[in-house]
């Protein structure tokens, strides 16, 4: 009995903790996922042509095509230049380092974001890992350049399924000691009345 007291808790926190971490990421907006580039900051998202309006940040949940927006919060970066590369995350130590073997995706320089501030592009993720988003702005006379990186993932990679195991286990260690809470209440509350 002792067991299933214990274990029944346990599941249903490690169960809520699954529930919440998939709620988070359908909570994500884009104002949650700036990333600087030089001086300005740029919003990034990301939703997938399955049909939801799900807005995603950090973790892109499943291979396939895939639709990035960047948004430019300064009126700066309309003037500017604007190459745009997805890049595999390789461990790689700076962004230049195999620069055309680790980029996945490209738009070449161009004034994307004149009209609107917005450049958005689609590509179709054939492989589950970890990428960034790499940002150069550049002006007409070259005199100034910006460049911002943004890491995110894409698919089941092992740090999403860590983060998310640390996330149920939060939520488990939280479950539980309120349930001890709970049924250590009403004992203290006896021994209070028949003292």
């Amino acid at each position: 009995m002792t067991r299933k007291r214990i274990l029944v808790p346990f599941v249903v926190a490690v169960c809520l903790g699954t529930g919440a971490a998939r709620a988070q990421i359908k909570a994500e907006h884009p104002r949650h996922c700036v990333m600087s580039v030089g001086p300005t900051q740029m919003m990034f998202s990301a939703f997938q042509e399955n049909g939801t309006d799900e807005i995603f940040c950090r973790h892109v949940p499943s291979l396939g095509p895939t639709i990035i927006i960047l948004d430019a919060q300064q009126v700066e970066l309309r003037d500017m230049n604007i190459e745009i590369r997805v890049l595999r995350s390789v461990g790689q130590k700076d962004w230049r380092d195999d620069l055309d073997a680790n980029t996945v995706a490209v738009l070449p320089p161009k004034k994307y974001l004149a009209d609107k501030g917005t450049a958005s592009f689609t590509h179709n993720f054939v492989s589950e890992g970890n990428y960034v988003a790499l940002v150069r702005a550049t002006s007409d006379d070259g005199a100034k350049e910006y460049v911002g990186q943004y890491d995110f993932s894409v698919g089941d990679t092992v740090e999403w399924y860590v983060a998310l195991g640390l996330m149920s286990l939060v939520g488990a260690v939280a479950a539980l000691g309120m349930w001890r809470r709970r049924r250590n209440a009403p004992r203290a509350q006896a021994g209070k009345r028949v003292g």
